[in-house]
């Protein structure tokens, strides 16, 4: 049997959402054992906080095992306060930082 993949994708880009939400999407359709990662930085969080963008479709992805780090220094410099991640989401401290800890644990980078 072979191993599990294990995907981590970047965003630091408001626009690339749709992108994002539909890869992720595909890999959970294509193999159900995958495990998946995001970490958001730079201005990507903006429009989950302020228009509460794909809100739904983060928190449906959550729930079938996706796990979403958002990148407390971006949140910072955006003026974003973390309360308002969505639920079950975490905080990553830096969100390079917890970009390379996920390829030193074997998870490929995607960058959509």
């Amino acid at each position: 049997m072979k191993p599990a993949a294990a995907l981590v994708f970047h965003i630091d880009e408001p626009g690339r959402w749709p992108l994002l939400l539909g890869n992720l999407r595909n890999a959970l359709r294509s193999d159900a054992g995958v495990r998946l990662r995001v970490v958001a930085n730079g201005p990507a969080p903006i429009p989950l906080w302020a228009e509460g963008l794909w809100q739904r479709e983060v928190a449906a992805l959550i729930a079938q095992g996706v796990e979403f780090l958002f990148c407390q220094n971006s949140l910072t410099a955006y003026e974003l306060d973390a309360a308002g991640r969505p639920e079950g989401s975490q905080l990553a401290p830096a969100g390079i930082l917890a970009l390379g800890e996920a390829q030193a644990q074997g998870f490929a980078y995607i960058k959509p």
